[in-house]
């Protein structure tokens, strides 16, 4: 460890230690109610039912997590989802407000008439429905004990629950699929998990489990998270100028973030046409340590011949988790997973189904080593993570073999929080991440009849050694009651390295400077204005010299080079709390970025067409070569539609729409064989996507719902020869929507479990989706006219059927 790091922990320790030692004596008030407690009776229930929770209140005085530590359904699920809308005046250590763990009790009685009850000392009153009432009693106890780690929601940040996820039609229950209903994001393909989120590439996007960078939080084709659903608490989503944490991306960072070790040994196993997946946690110890094992297995091809004979897939996954108290602030923990994904297509071209070809293989994994350290008015965690990742694919169904990529990474981070005053709390932390990549190609299949195929050149960008390295801060500042400011900044050095035998070692160092500022002002009682700006930097991605317009995309794999991706980004909106649990959310923005790279090149390298371009004299032009000092600029702009009510209600829903347009400076061939350069739609932006989606509590434990998406087309050109004819990507594909529905039924088993029957479905209505590439054109063309034939290609239907059993126990 290096002497920055060792200073840093003492000086970590002495604070804290003196912290402790002050605020230990302060007198601690616990939380008080101040809202209504009421809780409807459950639909399907019968007689008189207790329900016991343990609620953590967070520093502002809301429920951050209810969790049912004794009572059988429907009361628990009905007494856990009430109380997280609960409000409480915050616990008290001195003068300064502090997070506090308190048990709760909910009383449910059944009475004959719909007649008034009485409040109790709780705040608690009666509620009524067509055949009966129920009267709650809420008794607030002493806490226990008082942490400093409960749930703040940032400026600009939009979080997914885990109660919200499983109601959601097409998500499977999986909170990282269900991000693609939030506003900002566009599937490159409908159903796939790879986004634009506000105009950002797919590798310009951060992924997070437990502030563990992953390359793919997402299993290829199905689209479903690679870390087992009951182990994700919830996922935090920032489109765009996120906290100062979040740095080294030029895009969204998506962040999940694990439940608290259990309390009571639990398991859960799901079941499902498509794969199979179980989840097993018990403490030990006493409780002061907690062991977990989780995985899933996914066996989709029966299903796949049936829908989509010319496709396979295969995936699974794996978790593990170890956490030991060692002291009354003081904790080590281990947490293990990892992936592997298979995605294969056959060739179709001409009518005949070929074999199956390998195009994407993606494998990866995760250990983190980690302690923790807990006082009263703040946290520290210091942490290793050793990872590997392995990518590789085919790129085009008529290959032998695939091009693959390795990287081997290890990275130390020290994090810290702390709060200076009630109004004042301070978040900092600094890391250092080496990663060696590792590039291999194999000989690919020939066309007997056509000319032999080039291997990776040997001009291509050889693999890096990246070290990147640097340290963050910010103060989250309530400047008054209804102001809130948070400024930060981030310091990072890119230090890439590459060794290759034409050119030797070279090495480029790169420091970047990224400051962040969000705002939050309450201008009325129910109404907020939400600001926020950043500045990004990030690694290139790799490039194949020799081949311009091909990227390895998969994200999570930069290349080092001179110039960094940076994106600037700005956001403005509104949040609205309306009556019945409503929230309107509107919110403007504007992206910039320099030195992108994206999915596509920013270059179409083309042979020119036959005809010479005077018009039959002479020999026909030079091959168009793409510029090698190309740089992609980007913008992107729109605006944002959130309506929100949760699923977990009776009747809840959400409503997203995204109005945007994303643009590249591209640069393109002529007939001449020149550049030519202009700002044109991105290969990718959809001006219109629409999320539509409704709950509903049939009773009896039976729960149906429903998802309607509406994307508007990509844009194209209008090609002859490979040439693009002014003016460029002017056309748009057509329209594409699908919906997906999901039916459940739920049985109680024992005292806290439960049984489920859910049949689910994305893309019930078999819609097919024209491909982002979606022309394909014949004929001649040139200067002087010609004729052509162009024909949209479709991809799907991306249809996933399922029907499975749950059990939670």
């Amino acid at each position: 460890m290096s002497p920055f790091f060792r200073r840093g922990l003492w000086v970590a320790a002495l604070v804290s230690v003196s912290l402790r030692v002050f605020a230990e004596d302060a007198p601690l008030t616990p939380p008080m109610v101040q809202s209504s407690t009421e809780v409807p009776y459950p639909v399907g229930g019968h007689g008189e039912a207790s329900v016991e929770l343990e609620l953590v209140i967070d520093g502002e005085g809301r429920v951050s997590s209810a969790v049912v530590t004794a009572g059988d359904e429907p009361f628990a699920e009905r007494a856990r989802s009430a109380a997280l809308e609960w409000r409480f005046t915050p616990a008290m250590r001195g003068t300064k407000p502090v997070a506090a763990r308190i048990r709760a009790r909910v009383n449910f009685h059944e009475e004959l008439e719909s007649t008034p009850a009485p409040s109790n000392a709780g705040g608690a009153a009666a509620s009524a429905t067509a055949s009966s009432t129920a009267q709650v009693e809420s008794t607030l106890e002493p806490p226990p004990e008082v942490t400093v780690r409960g749930m703040r929601h940032e400026i600009g940040e939009a979080t997914i629950s885990t109660e919200d996820v499983r109601e959601m039609p097409g998500a499977f229950g999986d909170s990282f699929r269900a991000i693609e209903a939030l506003p900002g994001v566009t599937p490159v393909v409908s159903g796939l998990p790879f986004f634009y989120i506000r105009g950002a590439p797919p590798n310009d996007n951060a992924y997070f489990v437990d502030g563990v960078r992953v390359p793919l939080l997402f299993h290829v084709g199905v689209g479903e998270g690679v870390i087992h659903p009951s182990l994700i608490d919830h996922v935090d989503f920032y489109p765009g100028a996120a906290p100062a944490a979040f740095g080294r991306y030029a895009g969204a960072a998506i962040s999940g973030e694990t439940r608290e070790p259990a309390l009571v040994p639990h398991g859960e196993v799901n079941l499902r046409l498509i794969d199979a997946g179980a989840l097993l946690e018990s403490p030990f110890d006493e409780g002061r340590g907690s062991a977990l094992v989780a995985g899933r297995y996914g066996y989709p091809g029966p299903i796949l011949d049936a829908i989509a004979p010319t496709l396979r897939l295969g995936y699974w996954d794996y978790q593990a988790r170890g956490t030991l108290r060692v002291g009354d602030h003081d904790a080590i923990g281990v947490f293990a997973f990892g992936s592997h994904d298979y995605l294969g297509t056959a060739d179709t071209r001409n009518g005949v189904v070929g074999p199956i070809t390998e195009q994407l293989g993606s494998d990866f994994h995760r250990v983190d080593l980690r302690y923790d350290h807990a006082w009263t008015d703040g946290h520290l965690r210091v942490a290793a993570t050793l990872g590997y990742d392995v990518q590789g694919g085919a790129g085009n169904s008529d290959a032998a073999a695939v091009t693959t990529s390795t990287n081997e990474s290890a990275r130390l981070r020290f994090e810290m929080d702390q709060s200076l005053s009630t109004s004042v709390r301070f978040r900092g932390g600094a890391d250092a991440l080496l990663e060696h990549y590792g590039f291999s190609e194999a000989a690919l299949a020939l066309d007997p009849n056509g000319p032999p195929r080039e291997q990776v050149p040997s001009s291509a960008d050889p693999p890096p050694t990246n070290v990147t390295w640097g340290a963050y801060a910010d103060v989250v500042w309530q400047m008054s009651p209804r102001v809130e400011l948070v400024p930060g900044a981030r310091f990072d050095v890119f230090d890439s390295t590459r060794t290759s035998a034409a050119s030797g070692t070279s090495s480029t160092i790169v420091p970047a400077v990224d400051p962040r500022l969000s705002v939050r002002i309450e201008m009325a009682k129910d109404v907020a204005w939400l600001s926020s700006l950043g500045l990004s930097h990030q690694y290139p991605v790799l490039r194949l010299g020799g081949i311009p317009a091909l990227i390895i995309s998969v994200p999570g794999f930069p290349a080092g080079g001179s110039e960094l991706q940076t994106a600037a980004q700005v956001s403005e909106g509104v949040e609205v709390r309306l009556p019945a649990d409503f929230v309107l959310t509107t919110t403007g923005f504007f992206s910039h970025w320099s030195g992108l790279t994206d999915l596509t090149a920013g270059c179409i390298q083309i042979q020119p067409p036959t005809t010479p371009a005077n018009g039959g004299a002479g020999p026909p032009p030079t091959p168009y070569t793409c510029p090698s000092d190309a740089s992609l600029h980007g913008y992107a702009y729109g605006v944002e539609l959130l309506l929100r009510r949760p699923l977990s209600k009776r009747l809840g829903g959400w409503l997203s729409y995204t109005l945007s347009r994303s643009t590249r400076e591209e640069h393109f061939p002529t007939f001449s064989g020149t550049d030519a350069v202009a700002t044109v739609a991105s290969d990718y932006d959809r001006t219109h996507v629409l999320n539509a989606v409704l709950s509903y509590d049939l009773g009896r434990r039976w729960r149906a719902g429903g998802r309607f998406v509406f994307l508007s087309g990509t844009p194209y050109s209008n090609l002859s020869g490979n040439v693009p004819i002014p003016p460029y990507n002017a056309y748009r594909d057509p329209p594409f929507f699908r919906v997906d529905v999901r039916l459940e039924k739920r049985w109680p088993l024992g005292k806290d479990g439960f049984v489920a029957f859910v049949v689910e479905g994305q893309n019930v209505t078999l819609s097919k989706e024209v491909t982002p590439f979606g022309l394909s054109c014949q004929g001649t063309q040139t200067e002087q006219g010609g004729t052509t034939q162009c024909s949209h290609s479709k991809i799907g239907p991306l249809t996933i059927p399922s029907i499975g059993a749950e059990a939670s126990f």
